[in-house]
């Protein structure tokens, strides 16, 4: 008995652990003239690894879809350095001028990791941003898989609620609650 909630009590301390996350507040607006633009510093990236997922939350400016050459969104990372280098390896679609990342208008975030070689230069210069019709609100960094990226087919269909990662935690705890029923309806059926 012992040993079943020993395992059980690590399988959920693991599922906690796969779900850490941390975050850095940006909450700048990027405009819409490729004017504005904004640093997130080398050290926010401190514990990050190449298998780190990194999420940018935005909210995109809606408004832009009426105005003529301007209804697109974008974000575009770039390394904090001499020059800008666009960071164009994080597996992200590439707008069509290959120059930044196009976002959903109607959606709120995007997430990647950042490569090794790259995730080097970051971690000392920063990580800068210009875009178009968005506004950064915060970045997080975890260590779970990140969520596809990939635009959806008009067949496909939205989910209700978002991953926010905690169904994971309630499924193997409550698996584990399941199994410590059955194991107490056993020993006193055997009494």
């Amino acid at each position: 008995m012992k040993k079943i909630v020993s395992v059980i009590t690590s399988a959920a301390a693991a599922a906690a652990l796969s779900i850490t996350a941390s975050a850095y507040a940006i909450d700048f607006d990027l405009g819409f003239g490729w004017s504005a633009n904004t640093t997130v510093p080398g050290s926010a990236f401190a514990d990050v690894t190449p298998s780190t997922t990194v999420t940018i939350t935005y909210e995109a400016n809606a408004a832009l879809a009426d105005m003529p050459n301007q209804d697109y969104w974008c974000i575009k990372p770039m390394i904090n350095d001499e020059g800008w280098p666009f960071i164009d390896s994080l597996g992200l679609e590439l707008s069509e001028s290959k120059d930044s990342y196009p976002v959903d208008v109607e959606g709120s975030s995007i997430s990647f990791t950042i490569p090794a070689d790259v995730l080097e230069h970051v971690q000392i210069a920063g990580m800068a941003f210009m875009g178009h019709g968005v506004k950064l609100l915060d970045m997080t960094f975890s260590d779970s898989a990140p969520e596809s990226s990939a635009p959806e087919t008009e067949n496909e269909t939205k989910p209700a609620n978002p991953d926010s990662g905690v169904e994971g935690v309630a499924v193997i705890v409550g698996a584990a609650a399941l199994a410590l029923g059955a194991m107490i309806v056993t020993k006193k059926r055997n009494k």
